[in-house]
């Protein structure tokens, strides 16, 4: 059968375990326990919570255990040079390494270098499996190259109901083994290849709706709520903005089918990155619930996700 000039997708609506390695941030401070008592090596220095480290002393840092070997290597306090990417700015600045009380050195700094989460597939494209999902970033950073990540198998074993001002969640457990890479992390998802084809949804590739053909109205909402199942839930457009530029709030939805509304009160966490098919095409991807009405949520447009990747 002859296909028009459209892009064409598998949808998804698979749960999937995401882990991201973005590089080291900070996410605390604290006071070291030293043998003169307790001093705060960040205090002089120019770091915030939220701040990725990128070299200490002209050595670049991309693990933890990069910060360590750098820390096991010193002979004895001293200020390193810190530099560090806050939002889109590259600072410079000076943390002292200390020694605390059982003889290491420190810099009072709780940082992290993994995010795991639970998400689901919007679009695998056939021909070169490349993948889009979750429908926002994992990280406010933008991201892309090699070494990102990977995305695994993620079984659904129960719901935690969403109810006004309290957002519900799917618990899931995580396969170890791999099924895609990420490459690229962004504001509206995250985007991959996939290994194998047979791993994810073996539903038929369908169009991608331009954002104007996008109408308010029925539509179809597809994820996982529990034996690895992909189900299609009734939803309803109730608004379509006109953006000109990518966005996570191109659409925003209703959830009208009563079994989606019993099992999880309506959007939950877990469900970023569920597919809205219309009209037998892909339209959006699910980005964020209404905290005080979750039986609403937003989409970003299928095809602003296409674009990025």
């Amino acid at each position: 059968m002859a296909k028009d000039a459209g892009i064409y997708v598998i949808p998804g609506g698979d749960s999937i375990g995401l882990h991201l390695k973005p590089g080291v941030y900070i996410t605390g401070k604290y006071d070291v326990k030293t043998e003169r008592g307790e001093v705060s090596p960040w205090k002089a220095s120019n770091l915030e919570i939220g701040d990725k480290i990128l070299a200490i002393n002209d050595t670049e840092v991309s693990r933890i255990a990069d910060i360590q070997k750098v820390l096991s290597s010193l002979k004895k306090e001293e200020d390193l040079a810190l530099k560090i990417k806050r939002k889109t700015h590259i600072l410079i600045t000076t943390c002292r390494a200390v020694r605390d009380r059982s003889g290491k050195m420190t810099l009072g700094l709780y940082v992290k270098d993994e995010v795991l989460g639970v998400g689901t597939v919007t679009y695998i494209e056939p021909e070169t499996k490349k993948f889009g999902a979750l429908g926002h970033s994992m990280v406010a950073d933008n991201l892309s190259g090699e070494n990102l990540g990977t995305i695994s198998a993620s079984s659904i074993r129960g719901i935690k109901k969403s109810f006004p001002g309290v957002p519900g969640e799917k618990h899931a457990t995580l396969s170890k083994t791999s099924v895609g890479t990420i490459l690229k992390n962004d504001e509206i998802g995250v985007f991959g290849i996939v290994h194998d084809l047979q791993d994810f949804s073996d539903g038929k590739p369908i169009k991608v709706a331009n954002p104007k053909e996008v109408r308010l109205g029925k539509a179809e909402l597809l994820t996982v709520l529990g034996n690895n199942k992909i189900e299609n839930f009734s939803v309803e457009i109730v608004e379509v903005k006109h953006q000109n530029s990518k966005d996570i709030k191109g659409i925003k939805f209703r959830v009208t089918d009563e079994v989606l509304l019993e099992k999880t009160g309506g959007i939950v966490q877990g469900m970023s990155g569920s597919p809205i098919i219309q009209n037998n095409k892909l339209v959006g991807a699910v980005s964020h619930v209404v905290i005080d009405s979750p039986d609403f949520g937003y989409c970003v447009f299928a095809m602003w996700m296409i674009g990025s990747f």
